[in-house]
């Protein structure tokens, strides 16, 4: 007996030929496309569907070493950054080192990093590869056993530098601690990439370290990318990233409008932003977020400072780690009082205390207590910086903390403990 399938029937009946099975859509996901003008576009390329790990992987993973380039502190008060590589053979570890080492010191140049580089552990994790190099470098179609499978032309972009994201993260897990990951490549051509855990950056190039530090923008800032695609109109509602805002005022940042900026001219409300030429702002006309070979705007770089900052207790402008924590903003010259314009009650003993300003400004701050007919001044921290910290044991009272700009302008953290 011949059984036909309901679907083929008729096909069958009337002696045509089955249609074949139609198939499924390619599945596709936007990717940033880095050039070394410093240009960034964004393209959407095929998705590629990365293996789970097999216990082989994990195992190697487990059996990495660990080098600290700079051991800082303990973890948990410290911002961990782990380095993998790939492409990188037993005897070419020293290799992956300086490559690592440069990638660091490119990243530790730039502000805010190089404000915090005392507080940030540096961890290098010794990935070992059979053959040295990663794929289709220099020409398509030249394959390379190596342990993260980094390759160029990921989705048929020359300079797109992808790897396997799960293997790239199982060798970081072997480090102290993980808050950010770079992946550098064995290669001397420019590229890299940027994933949700990570970025990749080709090690031998010297202009491709700034590939990461835009995309740590992302990871750590939760910054949008500043440039767009011509003809393109945002539709949405109000962006959550702080750096684009649909007001054409510029009203997201407001206290910073008409200051000049480090990446050139003064902040303002420029149209283009988030992929879209229109319906949206952005605070600068060409910051890093949207040519990687300019400096973080004004913004971005408070933005910037702060997260790296609560990240990390007990130095480095870590005011986020103390157990009352307060925002706000100055103008040029102005001062703010905190808690909330009001004062607390504290018993006798020790005040500690955390002002974490902008970059480039010059905050001071202070203690005051009530002597039961005037404020006055008990403690204060008046260097040329705009973070600052002080430390002042007292009697019972009322107390209240003021902060004042003594130059610049911009948003600031205050975090204060009290007996």
């Amino acid at each position: 007996m011949r059984i036909l399938y309901p679907a083929l029937a008729l096909a069958a009946a009337v002696g045509l030929t089955p249609l074949p099975a139609v198939s499924q859509p390619v599945a596709t996901e936007w990717r940033e496309v880095f050039s070394p003008d410093g240009a960034i576009t964004r393209v959407r390329v095929p998705v590629e569907v990365d293996p789970p790990l097999t216990p082989q992987d994990t195992v190697q993973a487990q059996a990495a070493d660990v080098i600290p380039i700079q051991d800082t502190g303990p973890s948990d008060s410290r911002f961990d950054m782990v380095i993998v590589g790939d492409g990188y053979t037993s005897s070419q570890l020293g290799l992956l080192r300086q490559h690592a080492e440069s990638k660091w010191a490119e990243i530790a140049a730039t502000a805010p990093w190089n404000k915090y580089r005392g507080s940030v552990n540096v961890w290098l994790v010794n990935v070992v590869s059979n053959q040295s190099g990663v794929d289709n470098d220099p020409q398509q179609g030249v394959y390379r056993d190596t342990a993260l499978d980094m390759h160029f032309w990921c989705g048929g972009i020359e300079r797109l530098l992808c790897l396997s994201e799960s293997k790239a993260q199982a060798y970081a897990a072997q480090a102290p601690g993980v808050d950010a990951i770079v992946a550098v490549g064995n290669t001397t051509k420019y590229g890299g990439a940027g994933y949700p855990s990570l970025a990749t950056v080709s090690g031998g190039n010297e202009q491709a370290g700034r590939i990461a530090i835009h995309e740590l923008g992302h990871s750590v800032g939760g910054l949008a990318d500043e440039y767009y695609t011509p003809g393109t109109t945002y539709r949405g509602g109000e962006p959550r990233e702080p750096n684009v805002t649909t007001d054409p005022r510029g009203g997201k940042w407001a206290s910073y409008l008409g200051r000049t900026t480090p990446d050139g001219g003064t902040i303002g409300a420029y149209q283009g932003g988030h992929q879209y030429e229109y319906g949206i702002y952005r605070p600068s006309q060409d910051s890093l977020m949207r040519n990687i070979t300019k400096p973080f705007n004004s913004v971005s770089l408070d933005v910037m400072d702060r997260a790296i900052a609560a990240r990390i207790s007990g130095g480095g402008g870590g005011c986020t780690a103390f157990p009352a924590t307060r925002t706000g903003s100055l103008s040029a010259g102005g001062s703010a009082y905190q808690p909330d314009g009001s004062y607390f009650q504290a018993a006798s003993g020790a005040h500690r205390a955390c002002l974490d300003g902008p970059s480039g400004a010059n905050f001071d701050l202070e203690l005051l207590k009530w002597s039961g007919s005037a404020w006055q001044t008990v403690a204060s921290a008046r260097t040329s910086s705009a973070d600052e910290t002080l430390a002042y044991t007292g009697t019972s009272g009322y107390y209240v903390y003021r902060i004042t700009s003594a130059t610049g302008s911009g948003s600031y953290t205050v975090g204060y403990s009290a007996p």
